[in-house]
Parts: structure tokens; sequence; C-alpha cells
């Protein structure tokens, strides 16, 4: 062979060897599922758009801005579902091209502002959802494989920040028709494979029959198998009670509920409350979903969650449904980041936002939302005084929260961090739980203490009118600025009086970075603050575990609640009582690495440190 032609086939060699380690580099394998899920906080939907038919004008909906979805972003939320039709977009099965680059347009400006987004095949004219039947089978599971063929190999090259979801709502209520949809599922993770790249490890997302929890519950007990581990999750979504969340209008099967959550019934329009499916039913039910997949690895969207804005005339009270909702949304968010689920909210034009002006028209249930997944600093302001409670910048456990003028320093500003029904305030400036001190003497000052999980730090919030009353969970004393104008005076307690000392206004201040979440477990209580013990008979193995920690309780009824931290000090998860069974399977979605796992009776807690490591 001659020089010049062994040069030529060397460089050839080396040519190729680079192109591999470059196609190698370009489709590294995606982060898992579990990974994903951790990072995501709360999402929102752009509902009424891509899934319109067949325009995204159609129903009032307009192609997203930067500027809008930049406003969306800075709202909290770090996650978009984009609800997408695409059958009545082909012709003769090939999708538009210009409908594939539209759609394009939306997922690069979530993917380039760092947010993370879902595409799906949304209702698209029923022709998957409503044909789950064995009748129709091959032919839906013909153009399943044929429509995300198309979808994955155009999007095949976005990075771990874009996500597919097989269907929306999928119309399978018994074991047959879940077989069915499990075989259009299965269709989707093959058909998204087979197009490689970065789509060899990219995350899936399966629908549960009806996505409704009880049926997915019962029902959905295999998934599609998979050539990669690890990259699945579950849809389910949350309209419960419908008379609450779906009607608009009075049904032969039911009248629309106007007032949901304790706290928040009418005395005046009892006909309208709701009966059923308030705190503890939510609960219930995204512990469904906790013990059946995320306690086992796999993790779980709520892809659409809502309630309709009512506008009501006297004798019902609008300003008392307004706020039912708002703690709806606290409430529902709060529980699913409790469990472990990831929630997005569904919004549509002219509903919590001017999509064309990108201007914010539902501030309200942005500030719930945000509350609910403990991503807001609030301020407390008295109705009768005017004054904002304040930490003073005193870091002494026991010292008084005080009251100020407005002054905007962090020592006004508290992380509010839902806790069930009730909330944890936690001071910006020092770290310090508002804490009611276990007093329940009328005028005692409010306190403030280091993290201590007990009833003392734990806040009802109610509202009264225009405005909201915080009682102590241990002592049921209320928040009262007692008539102080006087820049430093003590923020103090009192039995329930209903003067407008006690009404106060909770307007949020800020958004909390990723980083800051509820502080690092400082000192323990000083034992004379107590009385009770930790929970005894607690056992938790294996240590170290590789996928979850069994912990299992003598006595369930004796735990407050469970709390885990990572090593820096942020909560991670946190388990309700209505959630506390004698044997629990916990960690399934937490990282590797170490953990303190905080277990809390009244008002003490055992501790357990736990490390998680690779199988």
């Amino acid at each position: 062979m001659k020089k010049t032609q062994v040069r030529r086939t060397w460089l050839r060699l080396c040519c190729g060897a680079l192109g591999l380690l470059f196609s190698i580099s370009t489709f590294a394998q995606l982060p898992t599922a579990q990974t994903i899920a951790s990072k995501m906080r709360v999402g929102w939907n752009l509902g009424n758009t891509f899934e319109a038919i067949c325009s995204a004008t159609a129903w009032g909906g307009t192609i997203p801005t930067q500027q809008l979805i930049a406003l969306v972003k800075a709202d909290g939320f770090n996650a978009v579902r984009l609800p997408c039709a695409w059958d009545c977009h082909a012709t003769n099965g090939v999708i538009d091209p210009n409908w594939l680059a539209t759609v394009k347009q939306a997922v690069d400006l979530c993917v380039n502002d760092g947010l993370y987004v879902i595409i799906n095949i949304h209702w698209d004219g029923g022709w998957l959802e409503n044909n789950v039947t064995t009748s129709a089978q091959a032919s839906v599971n013909a153009k399943q494989q044929n429509y995300w063929t198309q979808i994955a190999n155009y999007f095949k090259n976005y990075d771990e920040h874009l996500l597919f979801a097989s269907a929306n709502e999928p119309n399978a209520s018994d074991a047959t028709g879940m077989s069915v949809l499990l075989s259009y599922h299965q269709t989707f993770v093959n058909a998204v494979r087979a197009t490689g790249g970065n789509n060899s490890s990219r995350t899936l997302i399966v629908q549960g029959p009806q996505t409704n929890i009880g049926l997915t519950n019962t029902l959905m007990n295999t998934l599609p198998t998979d050539q990669i581990a690890g990259r699945m999750m579950v849809e389910v979504h949350y309209y419960d009670p419908p008379q609450f969340c779906i009607l608009t209008q009075d049904a032969s099967w039911g009248k629309m509920f106007y007032y949901w959550g304790t706290g928040y019934h009418s005395s005046t329009d009892a006909t309208r409350n709701a009966t059923y499916g308030e705190e503890s039913y939510v609960d219930s039910n995204f512990n469904l979903m906790k013990t059946k997949f995320i306690n086992n690895g796999i993790p779980v969207i709520i892809g659409e969650f809502g309630a309709p804005s009512r506008s009501l005339s006297p004798p019902s009270d609008n300003t008392l449904a307004m706020r039912s909702r708002q703690y709806f949304y606290r409430y529902v968010v709060s529980s699913a980041k409790q469990h472990g689920l990831i929630p997005f909210v569904w919004d549509i034009p002219q509903g919590m936002y001017n999509r064309g002006s990108a201007t914010v028209l539902d501030q309200g249930i942005i500030d719930a939302l945000n509350q609910g997944a403990g991503n807001a600093y609030v301020t407390l302001t008295n109705d009768a005084s005017g004054q904002l409670v304040d930490g003073m910048s005193r870091t002494t456990n026991g010292s008084a929260a005080g009251q100020w003028s407005n002054s905007g320093s962090d020592a006004q500003k508290w992380q509010l961090v839902p806790a069930g029904r009730y909330v944890n305030l936690v001071n910006k400036a020092t770290g310090l739980y508002l804490d009611g001190l276990y007093s329940s003497t009328n005028g005692s000052a409010a306190g403030q203490w280091a993290y201590s999980g007990s009833d003392a730090q734990f806040w009802l919030i109610q509202p009264l009118g225009s405005y909201f009353t915080l009682s102590n969970k241990a002592t049921g004393m209320y928040l009262d600025g007692n008539y102080n104008w006087t820049n430093g005076a003590n923020a103090v307690q009192w039995t329930q009086s209903g003067s407008t000392a006690q009404q106060w206004t909770i307007g949020n201040v800020g958004l909390i970075q990723t980083s800051a979440v509820t502080p690092a477990v400082a000192s323990q209580p000083a034992a004379s603050q107590f009385t009770n013990t930790a929970p005894a008979g607690i056992q938790a193995y294996p240590n170290p575990f590789s996928s979850a920690f069994h912990l299992t309780v003598s006595d369930p009824s004796s735990v407050d609640h469970i709390a885990i931290f990572d090593i820096s000090g942020r909560q991670v998860e946190l388990i309700g009582h209505s959630a506390i069974s004698a044997s629990l399977l916990l960690g399934g979605s937490l990282n590797t690495g170490e953990y303190i796992v905080k277990v809390f009776g009244k008002n003490a807690a055992q501790t357990f440190k736990l490390i998680k490591i690779n199988k």
C-alpha cells in the first residue's frame, strides 16, 4: 500500500472514531425519571391551545410568546405541559411539518428558559381515548405507532427537559380495557425507543385508566416493558369532588359546591357546602399513588387539577367562595408535594394569565399554588394597626415575635410551609419558626423557636371576611396584634375574640429559590418546654438501603408526622398523620446520599440517620 493510501486510511479511521465519540457525547444517557421528578416543583398547563381542534386559536388560545413563558417561570413554575392534537394536522397519516414546527416553537421557549416540558397526544378527536376496546385495538395501535414515530424523530435531539406522554385521559374502566390501554402504552414506548438518540433514555409518561386515581390504583398493576430501567412516570388527574372542580351549573346528579375545606363552609348558604371530597379525601387519594408507585421508585405527576372560577351573587358569599377555591389549590399542591406527587395546574386562556399581553389575571391562585409548594414568602399585616409581624432579627429560642410598620426587611418575611391543614411560618432573616410556646395566657407573646416539629409551631389559617385568623394547633390561641401601634411591640396570643386585632392580611412578597427551602433541623428544644416523649417502638431498616427503606411503627396513633431531610437540612419529604400506618415503605423517590428521618410524636421526635446507595 502506498504511503498516501495509508495516510488516507488512517485519517478515515480517526474521523470515524471521532464521529463515534461525538455521537456518544451528543446522545449520552439522560437522567432517570426520579432525578427529573426531584427537580420539578409545580407545573402549568398551556390548555385550550395546541389540543384545540384544529387550530391553536380555535378555543381562544394563542401561540405562547417568550414574555409569557418568562412570566410563568417568574411565577414559580418550572415545568409546562403542552396538550397537543396531531390527527387533524395529518394527511394520509403524515403530520404537517408546519404543525410540528409550531409545537417546536413552544417547546423551545420552555426548554431554552430552563423549564421541563411535556408534550402528549391529547384528546385529539378521541381516536385513542374513546377507543380503548379490543375491536379498535389494532387500528389504534397502528396510529399510535405512526404518530409517535414521527413526533419522537422530530424531537429526538432534545435533552432531559423534554418528556413525552402517551395519551391524556384514556377511557378504560375494567381489566379488559386496562389490558388494551397497556398495549397502547407499550406501542408508545417501543416507537419512541426505536428512534434512538436521546429517545433511548428519555423519560416517558403513561396514563392510568381515565387518569382516575381509584381506577389506576385498582387496575394499573403493571407498566409497559422498557429497554432501559427507571425512565417512566405515571400520570393521573385530580378533579374531585366534581361538584366543586367541574360543574359550572347544577346537574341532575348533583348541585355545584361553592365552598370547600375546613373553615371555608358557609353558614348562610349551606346547600352549597362540599359534603365530601375534602382534605382527608385528597390525602388518602394521593397516598394511594405514593404507596403503589412512588414508594417503588416510579414518579407520579398530577397532569391536571383545578376548579372553575365562579362569580356569585347574594345570598351566596362570593368572597368566601373565592378564598375556598384558593385554599383548594393550596391544599392540593401541599398534599401532592408531601406525598411525592408533581402537580400541574390546569389553565385556559383568560384564566390565570392574559396570554396575549403576558399579564397576570389571577394572582390569588398563583399565590396559593406557591404557598402550597412552600415556595412563597409572606407578610402578616394586622387589620387593626397595619403593623407587620416581625422576627426582630432575634435568634434566641423563646424570643418574642414583634410588630413593626412596613420596612421591607427580611425579618418581616415568613416562609409559609404547609403541613396538612396547618402551616409553619419560618422567618427569612433568622430561620426561627413562629411558635406559640405552649402558652394559654391571654396577652402572652407569640414566640420564635428553632425547628422542633411541635404542635406549638403549627398554625391554622382560616378566613374571616376579607381577612384571615391564625390559631395555634397546641393551644387554640389566636395571633393578636393587641391594638398596639408601637414599633417593636410584641405580637401576642389571645383566645378567640373576633376583634380586628386578630384579623390579618396575608401577602406574598417573593418566591424562594430552589436551594432555600425548609431550614435545617436546628437545635433540639429545651427539655423544660415539653412533657411528652418521642413515640416509641420505631424501627428503620435496612441501613444502608438501595431502593426504599422500611419504617415500622408499633403505635401509628402516637405519630403526628414524619419528615425526611437531606444532609444539608433541606426537607425532602413529609408524611402526614393520615398517611401513617404500622408499616411504611419510604425513600423510593430519593437520590443516593445521607438522610435524616425524624418521627414526630405530639411534642418530641425520634431521629434516624440512613444512607441510600446505588444497587
